[in-house]
């Protein structure tokens, strides 16, 4: 599901040293930033409220992308500072913090929260693997393929935790050696950032686009909607992300039969399905379906009201209402329910609050006139082809997103790119979607996303090895995204 993650911090796992000096130096030069800018006369066309929400706006950019302090704590600024700058009234200040696509995230972390107690997706894992069959070509597949489908529903980077030391002792018992290992490595941190984009709840700046077009642009994207968005580009990058990491691997019989008894053992140490993880599979399979066939089900009278977040919620509540029925000594301590509320410390609150302040900000930016006056500024596109202009912003994203959070970045560009589709007659679908895909395609550095820092961490890849198979993705993904989307 995140990125912040899914969700989880895009720099967990690296060493605070490695990001030290840049929160020291955001820490001054976002309030330094901020307030330049809010003193600066407006401009024609602007009143002077627009530039204290700009300054508030490059305060937080900053604050986001350095992490000078904690992203939940730069989000909560929109509650403190626009109330002192009177542009609107303080409930709809307030109200983003509670919008359904938020509700909708935090929905899906709880169902998500319950999958990963019971540890059901580990067994959805090796029971992939097992019928990936015993090429290590063919097994890198099985495990980017078993990735991308389970960060589909829970966290990118908890997905990566999980599997990292399932394709680990995979390695070892082939004997592949370092090419091996960071193949499958590599495979599993990739297809968890592709496998996000696949559902809304898959990382949340797919609910942050869908929430910035249901509030500026008045377009509903549903979630079966997305889907058919998300899946076909799985579809093409998940296959050349493969190519990419495969390109030149041998195997020999001995290391593929190796491969598949590791998995075998693995598999088979899990024991037989609990009655908690069987409650779950059932609990999460009617979710999934709802979110799938929601379209469907809104014609029946009674479930006319019926939410992709009311849908989320429900699931939710239900996780707390379920007796998990196991007796077993692994049951011990974990209450009498699948979830219960010392679960809910798991659940990542400072993303909820992420999105919240991410959709206020970019309110008052509405509100003030400021995205109107960007707009007029950028007419200058007008005359690019689509398909440029989409390879344009697709580059600077996906770049971006190698040093800043993802999140970070995707909620820093929606403003502009509202008023670039203004100021071109676009359609904004047709700039906001390809920048959430974009977002997520940081894949050459180790603080670029959370499952890059969770394989780097293992300590059995270098940076080298990321940024040179990272470089070719980034810029295949960059190909891919601007002609499906710009032709």
């Amino acid at each position: 599901m995140t990125e912040t993650g899914e969700t989880s911090p895009p720099r967990e796992g690296m060493p605070p040293e490695s990001t030290g000096f840049a929160q020291k130096l955001g820490l001054w030069l976002g309030p330094a930033l901020g307030l330049t800018i809010a003193l600066i006369p407006a401009p024609g066309g602007l009143e002077q409220s627009a530039m204290l929400v700009a300054g508030l706006f490059a305060l937080m950019a900053v604050w986001w992308a350095t992490e000078a302090v904690p992203m939940a704590v730069t989000s909560l600024l929109p509650l403190a500072v626009l109330p002192l700058i009177g542009l609107m009234p303080l409930k709809d200040i307030a109200a983003p913090y509670a919008d359904p696509v938020v509700m909708l995230l935090l929905g899906g972390f709880i169902v998500a929260l319950a999958v990963e107690k019971w540890n059901l997706h580990r067994r959805i894992a090796l029971n992939v693997l097992r019928v990936s069959g015993a090429r290590l070509k063919l097994l890198v597949a099985g495990v980017m393929l078993t990735t991308a489908l389970l960060s589909m529903w829970i966290s990118n980077t908890a997905t990566t935790l999980m599997m990292a030391p399932i394709v680990l002792s995979v390695a070892v018992a082939a004997g592949g050696g370092p090419r091996l290992a960071v193949a499958l490595l590599l495979g599993v941190c990739y297809a968890a950032s592709i496998g996000g984009l696949g559902t809304p709840v898959g990382t949340p700046t797919n609910l942050i686009a869908m929430g910035w077009l249901r509030e500026n642009a008045g377009i509903e994207i549903g979630f079966s909607e997305w889907m058919g968005i998300g899946i076909p580009m799985i579809a093409l990058m998940l296959p050349a992300a493969w190519l990419i990491l495969t390109w030149g691997l041998r195997s020999s019989p001995d290391q593929a039969k190796a491969a598949s008894e590791s998995i075998r053992v693995q598999h088979g140490a899990l024991g037989r399905i609990t009655q908690a993880e069987a409650r779950v599979a059932i609990v999460f399979g009617l979710i999934a379906g709802a979110w799938i066939l929601r379209e469907q089900l809104i014609k029946v009278p009674a479930l006319a009201g019926l939410s992709d977040m009311g849908i989320a919620m429900l699931g939710a509540v239900v996780m707390f209402l379920v007796p998990h029925g196991d007796t077993g000594p692994k049951s011990a301590g974990r209450g009498r329910a699948l979830l219960d509320w010392e679960d809910g410390r798991n659940i990542p609150w400072d993303v909820v609050l992420l999105f919240g302040g991410g959709l206020s900000i970019a309110g008052a930016i509405q509100a003030s006139g400021l995205a109107g006056w960007l707009g007029a500024g950028l007419a200058g596109f007008a005359n690019l082809p689509p398909v440029l202009l989409i390879l344009i912003i697709v580059t600077i994203v996906v770049f971006l997103s190698e040093i800043m959070s993802n999140v970070a970045a995707m909620t820093t560009f929606l403003p502009v790119l509202g008023a670039l589709a203004e100021a071109t007659g676009l359609d904004i679908r047709s700039l906001v979607i390809p920048c959430c895909v974009a977002a997520s395609c940081g894949f050459m550095l180790p603080i670029a996303t959370g499952p890059n820092a969770v394989v780097f961490a293992t300590r059995k890849l270098t940076v080298r090895d990321m940024a040179r198979a990272g470089l070719a993705l980034n810029v295949t993904c960059i190909g891919i995204i601007a002609l499906y989307f710009g032709l």
